[in-house]
């Protein structure tokens, strides 16, 4: 079991490569990959995303994958910044994306 000093393993799936914007604040949806009881647990989160996870403090890494499955080749460095409902709300087997983005807004929008 990781402690919580110990990096994270997280993945998300993107639609298209790049759809990732480096130093700005993005909705994704993480999933777990740290072994242990949580492996796979999924999380709604808006977070910051970089190449060089030294470039950001307190980063866990982040595999990336198509929306088919393919795994790309770099592995990322992600801050997770907050997390959103882990329910979306918008109509199923829609744009789930542009779901959590709308969702991203909407919390963002509450805490200001």
């Amino acid at each position: 079991m990781a402690s919580t000093n110990e990096r994270k393993s997280w993945e998300t799936f993107v639609r298209r490569p790049g759809d990732i914007r480096e130093g700005a604040e993005i909705p994704l949806v993480l999933r777990d990959l740290t072994p242990g009881r949580k492996k796979y647990t999924m999380r709604h989160v808006v977070a910051i995303v970089s190449r060089n996870p030294q470039d950001l403090s307190k980063t866990d890494t982040l595999h990336v994958r198509t929306v088919v499955g393919v795994r790309l080749p770099d592995t990322w460095g992600v801050k997770i910044l907050w997390d959103l409902p882990i329910e979306i709300p918008g109509r199923p087997y829609k744009d789930f994306f542009a779901a959590l983005s709308t969702a991203a807004r909407e919390v963002s929008a509450k805490e200001k």
